[in-house]
């Protein structure tokens, strides 16, 4: 009898050693089965990579009669401004009020897009709920360079003013003292176009490195790199995907017609995941976490990479949030054509749970280095009196023709600026344009970029002609 019991004890291990080995061909097993099944790691994990990409595009230097704009930070400034915001936000004593005064010498970090100070704070495990009340989003970081106890932020309406015997701000005041001016770009202040006065500091430069050949990060004829993609995102489940090619090229991958990972020809990643079950969460913070989180395994962050926006998105009855990365490009901002609706790097995120990413990044073309060469560019105030509309309001706007980059063909050109604009102009700087995600379109064109109160227009630095207005 008890020989029996033992034989059908070893028969019912070997059963359930079939179904399992079985299951791995037939049956998708739940994934709490799995040993090597994709999990999220705590959001502490992510605290060394958020100041990575969570750092302003620009920063704005106006010291003992010197003003310059860095696109780059060699020297550390933002990681030194970081440690003195972090003793001000946790400052047991001090005064955080709403204030319309500037300080004459400054150094200013300017981000692309208001971000929430719950990122900050939360990051740093701020306890004072007052500065979460009373800043509530951030757009400028300033240093007072001749008082190191105050700083300011400006919170995209108001200016505020920490001032605190906690903050100290004097490295900061010593590393922008090392800096040689005189190797900087240089601005000029109070350029006139007939009666008016821009309101900002216009940059001088004059030349420029044109044309800048690049290729998309992902290429969608490597299909060893494009499957070991696939495989880093469904993980488990890449085994149970099915992979089609569209007529156009396209790559696609699809798992139970919930999880959807697509790379075009151009080399746009894009995917959606249908099958997460969102949380009941609006924490910005949380939401961020996650989105870094996730980008840092799969993919990582491009060089010079840096939060560009922070929408609110609904999706399908649940709120998230919507991250959307730049970066910068020969140490000049990269900008992606609005008519494609083109971004390097948008995330969709509910709760902690990516829910659509969509990357396109351009890298420099190594191999054409000996093609690019500084060139001379109009200068900012040229381009902007060549697109002045001077005509009447019954004449309608003013078209000519100019020449292209080639001189050769003739095109018909509009001027876009409207002489009460130029006392509106708040940013005037050079910067690099992605016109498409065409596979033929591997290059940028260098672009004087106009900012106004209501619109920004990109104008070919070469030719003065009206690309995009936004």
């Amino acid at each position: 009898m008890l020989k029996v019991k033992f034989k059908n004890t070893i028969l019912f291990v070997m059963i359930l050693i079939c179904i399992y080995l079985s299951s791995n061909v037939w049956l998708k097993l739940p994934e709490f089965f799995s040993p090597n099944t994709y999990e999220d790691n705590d959001l502490e994990e992510t605290e060394a990579d958020i100041w990575k990409i969570l750092r302003p595009v620009k920063n704005v230097i106006k010291y003992n009669d010197n003003y310059t704009v860095l696109y780059s930070d060699k020297i550390g400034l933002w990681q030194e401004a970081l440690n003195v915001l972090n003793d001000a936000f946790n400052a047991p004593s001090g005064s955080v009020t709403e204030t319309a005064a500037f300080p004459a010498e400054y150094l200013k970090f300017d981000f692309n897009t208001n971000i929430p100070i719950e990122i900050f704070t939360i990051h740093m495990k701020v306890e004072n709920d007052n500065v979460n009340e009373i800043v509530k989003n951030v757009k400028n970081v300033i240093f007072d360079l001749n008082n190191n106890n105050t700083i300011y932020i400006y919170n995209g309406e108001n200016n505020i003013r920490i001032v605190s015997e906690q903050i100290n701000s004097k490295e900061l005041t010593d590393l922008v003292s090392s800096i040689n001016f005189e190797t900087k770009t240089k601005y000029s202040t109070q350029e006139k176009i007939g009666d008016e006065t821009i309101q900002v500091p216009v940059p001088l430069e004059h030349t420029a490195l044109n044309p800048v050949f690049v290729q998309s990060e992902l290429d969608v004829f490597d299909i060893d790199r494009i499957n070991e993609i696939a495989k880093n995102y469904f993980r488990n489940d890449y085994d149970y995907v099915r992979k089609s090619v569209e007529v156009s090229g396209n790559l696609v991958y699809v798992y139970r017609t919930e999880k959807i990972l697509k790379i075009n020809e151009d080399g746009l990643l894009d995917f959606y995941d249908a099958s997460i079950e969102p949380e009941d969460s609006t924490d910005v913070y949380k939401s961020f976490a996650a989105a870094v989180n996730f980008t840092e395994k799969f993919l990582g962050f491009p060089q010079n990479g840096y939060l560009s926006n922070v929408e609110n998105i609904l999706l399908d009855g649940n709120e998230g949030y919507r991250f959307t990365f730049s970066y910068n490009i020969l140490e000049r901002p990269i900008l992606f054509s609005r008519v494609r609706k083109n971004a390097a790097l948008q995330i969709d995120v509910i709760g902690n749970n990516v829910i659509s990413y969509k990357r396109f990044i351009r890298n420099i073309d190594d191999t054409q280095m000996d093609k690019m060469a500084e060139i001379e560019v109009l200068p900012a105030v040229d381009v902007i009196k060549d697109n002045i509309d001077t005509t009447s309001i019954d004449e309608g706007n003013a078209v000519e023709t100019v020449p292209d980059e080639g001189g050769e063909a003739v095109a018909a050109r509009l001027k876009p600026i409207k002489q009460e604009m130029i006392k509106e102009i708040n940013n005037i700087y050079l910067g690099y344009f992605d016109l498409s995600r065409i596979s033929r379109e591997q290059v940028l064109r260098v672009v004087w970029v106009i900012e106004t109160n209501e619109k920004t227009f990109i104008f070919n630095a070469i030719s003065g002609a009206l690309i995009e207005e936004w």
